[in-house]
């Protein structure tokens, strides 16, 4: 969802200053404000909370530069290539693990006393990767002891000094649904969902399918976590979970708020919005002094129905601070600074 609504930001935000006739400014000011996403986001991995996505986003909002003049029916093209790439991939990831069971196949039909060392570790490797799992000892280890141990852990699990400066895993994905977000927008859609025909049927169909590919896909790392996944059909169905998920998240409320809650004012939600770089952080130092070693400590010693009351009430803290904030300010306090940055000598009025 976040990936969506940034192409949609990233079109929003080179539209106005295209609209202020700020010509390669307008370039300079969105490299320069992705440059010093970058940093928040890398800052954040190490020193906070290292599953931080920012700097990813920045890296793959510095790519949709060139796709910003390209037109919708093309930038659907862009689109099936990509996911052409990941289906690809997602196919020889079948076929590999496929591989790996023909040759246990063919090392287990060899008499025990005639097998290579090959044969022996194909038996071997097959077994492992079928075998359940046990339960992870580390989960009864509470994290970060102290903060200090805390950095270190983020540094070896945070490759950007490395040179990896973004999710590799995720590259492809997250650009799909960045530039869906930009085709959406252009579309309309989020103006007058009507501009679609058939909006309510592609919404309800798209989330429904995601619904079901999501429950197919965690029922599999629930119960059958020890059964790879050999066929292409299956690989291809799990390929694109979050995303169609994201997309039908995105489309269903749309249209809701549109057609029947237009008239209603949510501005404590829209206070949220305004900050949310502010909020993204604060929740990740908040959860850290929650459960990790260096706070509270309170890792694996809730139960999920325990975690919603946190759930509840951060979402509370940050309604009111955030409305609290705004009435005195007008930007989240992250969110003025990551300007100030942005636009730097830049003239002001621009």
């Amino acid at each position: 969802m976040f990936a969506l609504l940034f192409g949609v930001g990233f079109y929003i935000f080179l539209e106005r200053l295209q609209k202020k006739g700020l010509g390669l400014k307008a370039a300079d000011l969105y490299a320069r404000r992705m440059l010093w996403l970058f940093v928040i986001g890398i800052a954040h991995a190490y020193l906070i909370w290292d599953g931080d996505i920012l700097y990813h986003y920045a890296i793959c909002g510095l790519l949709l530069l060139p796709f910003r003049s390209i037109k919708s029916p093309y930038l659907v093209l862009v689109i099936a290539l990509l996911c052409t790439l990941l289906l690809v991939r997602s196919c020889e990831q079948s076929q590999r693990r496929l591989g790996w069971q023909q040759a246990n196949d063919t090392a287990l039909k060899i008499p025990e006393d005639q097998r290579t060392e090959a044969d022996t570790k194909a038996i071997s490797f097959w077994n492992e990767v079928t075998s359940p799992q046990m339960p992870d000892i580390s989960l009864q280890q509470i994290p970060k002891s102290t903060y200090w141990i805390g950095l270190k852990e983020s540094y070896k699990h945070i490759s950007a000094h490395k040179g990896m400066l973004y999710y590799q895993g995720l590259l492809f994905s997250t650009l799909i649904l960045m530039i869906v977000g930009i085709i959406f927008y252009r579309s309309g859609i989020f103006s007058d969902y009507r501009l679609w025909k058939h909006y309510w049927l592609i919404s309800f169909a798209v989330l429904a399918l995601a619904l079901g590919i999501n429950y197919l896909r965690y029922y599999h790392w629930t119960y059958l976590e020890h059964k790879p996944i050999l066929s292409v059909y299956k690989a291809w169905l799990f390929t694109f979970p979050r995303e169609l998920l994201g997309i039908g998240y995105v489309l269903l409320p749309n249209g809701l708020y549109q057609k029947y809650c237009k008239s209603f004012r949510f501005k404590l939600i829209s206070n949220v919005g305004r900050t949310a770089l502010s909020n993204y952080i604060f929740q990740n130092v908040l959860l850290g002094f929650v459960f990790y070693g260096y706070g509270l400590a309170y890792f694996n010693r809730l139960s999920r129905f325990d975690l919603l009351g946190i759930v509840f009430i951060i979402w509370i803290l940050q309604l009111v601070l955030s409305s609290f904030w705004l009435r005195k300010f007008q930007q989240g306090p992250l969110e003025w600074v990551w300007r100030k940055l942005t636009y730097g000598n830049f003239d002001r009025s621009n």
